[in-house]
């Protein structure tokens, strides 16, 4: 009977056991898929004043999931509970929350107090100390401009300024994006805003220092114009050393290229026609490379250098057509400047070219700059003045887009890798009537684009700005102030006679070359913007100070 008792009892316990056993392997099972569960989480990032943080980076922390918020600081990230989110932006402290729930957030990001200056230039253009500012400003000096001088000032100041996004464009010739917590900023150089000037104009080697105006209370002065903020550009005046000094230096950088190079299929060509006496042909009239394989047989293709219709083995000697295509580029960055310091005033002299050659052939930017400045003081009165002048040019500053001007939409896109592009550069069958290329229609040879379907540019630009202080006393003082710029840009977009323009009527002519009917006229078309802009201030300036306070 005892027995029986510790059977019924063993048993019970092996039974709960069991139980126990499958009910902790079910409530693992149900809890897994919800440790897994994936979160949207959104939410959006501002600065300390409120405003929205375009550009900033979120991370989640030991994956590879991110994402960069928009022009309102707002960003969406797929996120599980208990990640660690990371954001971090230029001249900012980096933060980091962990995810919870999917409820919205809303993250501040202070400024990195490390990054900022002693000394700043005030929206009216006067030197101040930073902690006396009620608005948020930052500074960068000239020598930090000049370390990789490039063709625009604006590429420098990448990453140096928080708030402030350079989209640096890839098109030659073509402007960075400059956008200030989203916004496109004033231009003030020396205390005067210029609405027809941009950074490119003005030569690293001539500023002293740039000042990040950010908000509306640092760009009051300006109005509705410095409403999304001001960079404020401060220009050498002299070189604080008594006597004569000259000062020259140049600078080369070669451009790396492209990165990747998308690969072009070398096992077919163009469509083959069969002629009367059974020799292969292949067709001129069309693009495509969904033809015929490339296997050496023997077809009768143009030769570009003898000009005419050849039996050659048919072959991908044409496969590396865009990189053969691309020529090195390069920017050339020279200046001299002559600086003469007295007793009572200095003046400055400066000469800057910049020479940019692209990797396309005939892609050459020029910019010539030249500035004379100086400060003169007489008793009371304090006399600067400066001029500039700025005068760039370009052959042909390209056609951007999905394009056939653009010679990567032939080579890459639509040509066949039958043909060679370096036997091309004798681009003219007829001289300016008819170009040597492998096709008689749809895309022209890529060196007669270049070189005969061309969007010149000529601008000029001419800045001034004249200021006289007068100092009543040791701690009041006026200041009138005068600026004005006037720019002329003109712009031509050139075809010449024998570009396959479109459909129309086809011509043969010897050597079997079609010429198409609208290939005949060419086209010219001319365009011309002027501009001035002036803007006059008087400033009074009253620094007292009244007591010490502890």
């Amino acid at each position: 009977m005892c027995m029986n008792k510790l059977v019924k009892k063993m048993s019970f316990s092996l039974g709960c056991r069991c139980r126990t056993f499958l009910l902790v392997l079910t409530a693992l099972l149900a809890v897994g898929p919800l440790m897994a569960q994936q979160l949207t989480v959104k939410g959006q990032v501002k600065d300390q004043a409120g405003e929205p943080l375009t550009g900033v980076s979120v991370t989640v922390q030991g994956s590879r999931a991110g994402t960069v918020t928009d022009l309102n600081g707002v960003f969406t990230i797929q996120a599980r509970a208990n990640d660690v989110l990371r954001f971090s932006f230029v001249g900012m402290t980096t933060r980091t929350i962990t995810v919870t729930n999917a409820s919205p957030l809303t993250v501040v990001l202070s400024e990195d107090t490390k990054v900022l200056g002693d000394v700043v230039v005030t929206a009216l253009g006067i030197k101040r100390e930073e902690k006396a500012l009620g608005y948020s400003v930052q500074a960068v000096k000239g020598d930090g401009l000049q370390t990789v001088k490039g063709v625009d000032v604006a590429t420098s100041l990448t990453g140096k300024v928080s708030g402030l996004l350079i989209r640096n464009s890839t098109e030659f010739v073509a402007e960075p994006t400059v956008l200030l917590r989203g916004e496109s900023p004033l231009l003030v150089i020396d205390g005067v805003p210029y609405g027809n000037m941009s950074l490119r104009d003005v030569p690293s080697d001539d500023i002293e220092s740039i000042n990040v105006l950010k908000g509306a209370t640092a760009s009051a002065l300006y109005g509705s114009r410095g409403g999304s903020g001001a960079i404020m550009v401060s220009t050498k005046k002299g070189s604080g050393r008594k006597g004569l000094s000259v000062s020259i230096n140049s600078g080369t950088m070669l451009t790396a290229g492209y990165l990747a190079i998308p690969e072009l299929q070398s096992v077919y060509g163009r469509a083959l026609k069969t002629n009367t006496d059974g020799t292969l042909e292949y067709v001129r009239s069309g693009d495509g490379s969904w033809g015929a394989p490339l296997e050496g047989q023997m077809v009768k293709q143009w030769d570009p250098l003898a000009k005419t219709m050849t039996m050659m083995p048919y072959l991908p000697v044409g496969k590396d057509n865009f990189a053969n295509f691309l020529e090195q580029g390069y920017i050339l960055n020279n200046n001299i400047n002559v600086v003469q310091q007295g007793e009572s005033g200095s003046f400055r002299s400066s000469a800057t070219w910049v020479k940019n050659k692209g990797q396309y052939p005939n892609s050459m930017y020029d910019k010539l700059t030249y500035s004379i400045g100086g400060e003169m003081k007489f008793e009371k009165f304090t006399l600067s003045s400066s001029l500039t002048y700025n005068k760039q040019t370009t052959p042909n500053k390209g056609f951007s887009g999905y394009t056939a001007y653009d010679p990567m939409y032939n080579l890459l896109i639509w040509s066949a890798p039958d043909w060679d592009v370096r036997q091309y550069k004798d681009y003219w069958l007829v001289p300016n009537e008819v170009q040597n290329s492998s096709y008689t229609a749809g895309n022209n040879n890529p060196y007669f684009d270049r070189y005969e379907r061309t969007h010149s540019m000529d601008k000029d630009i001419l800045n001034g700005t004249v200021s006289l202080t007068y100092d009543f006393t040791g701690w009041l003082k006026a200041t009138l102030r005068s600026g004005y710029d006037t720019y002329s840009n003109r712009q031509e977009v050139r075809v010449s006679k024998g570009s396959f323009q479109g459909a129309g009527n086809a011509t043969m002519i010897p050597n079997g070359t079609e010429v198409w009917g609208e290939s005949q006229k060419g086209s010219y078309n001319i365009g011309l913007s002027r501009g001035y802009s002036t803007n006059t201030d008087l400033i009074v300036t009253a620094e007292q100070k009244l007591a010490d306070f502890q």
